[in-house]
């Protein structure tokens, strides 16, 4: 079984195509816990979600109207999880069908496995990865796994609720520097939508990423 989060505060209206291929998904064996963060029940964000989503039994809606910070809403789904191995899907990132189906058959192994993966929406490029296992330093260059194509385990899950940006990365330079092991699977099975108006981005992160990189230092 596998638990899947996914932290929603901007890009709500691309809700319905990630949530379908979440739907699609070959393997079946999964719970959802949505987390909306900084919009209130009576919201259109909240009404547009539980619209969708509210009836399939697999699906969990929590409501944290309180924060606005992505790493604060993942950290409280992650105690609400039935399931050791955990996936993210950003609102706004597509699955191929057979992502989980193939990504589980590794998770075993490794402690961390990613996936390859394409851009979409404003660029329809591809992000240079590496595939197979990720040598330790590959991480003091550049983050080489992809946000919503990772899977990993619970267990070994927690987002510092500092930063405001680049916290996946954060948690992966984490790990590494732990010495869990990371792979990348050479198949596209992940799309990564980028837009102007996208709180990440549209960032320039370029500082938070030498600090995080001169923190984790190996």
């Amino acid at each position: 079984m596998i638990s899947i989060l996914m932290p929603i505060y901007n890009g709500h209206e691309f809700f319905h195509e990630s949530y379908s291929s979440i739907l699609n998904q070959t393997f079946e064996n999964w719970e959802l816990l949505i987390g909306i963060n900084g919009h209130q029940k009576d919201s259109n964000v909240f009404t547009h979600i539980k619209s969708i989503a509210a009836s399939n039994k697999k699906t969990k809606i929590f409501q944290f109207n309180d924060i606005k910070n992505k790493s604060i809403t993942l950290n409280r789904l992650i105690k609400e999880c039935n399931y050791d191995i955990v996936c993210l899907l950003d609102v706004d990132d597509i699955w191929k069908k057979n992502k989980l189906k193939h990504q589980i058959k590794y998770i075993k192994k490794y402690d961390v496995v990613g996936t390859d993966c394409k851009y979409f929406g404003e660029r329809f490029n591809k992000p240079h990865l590496p595939f197979g296992l990720i040598d330790k330093k590959t991480f003091m260059s550049y983050n080489p796994i992809i946000n919503s194509s990772s899977m990993f385990y619970k267990k070994d899950a927690f987002w510092n609720e500092s930063i405001r940006a680049l916290n996946d990365y954060e948690m992966w330079l984490r790990l590494n520097k732990e010495g869990k092991t990371f792979y990348n699977i050479q198949e596209e099975l992940c799309l990564h939508r980028v837009y102007s108006s996208s709180f990440y981005n549209s960032k320039d992160n370029s500082d938070i990423e030498k600090r995080l990189k001169n923190k984790w230092y190996i």
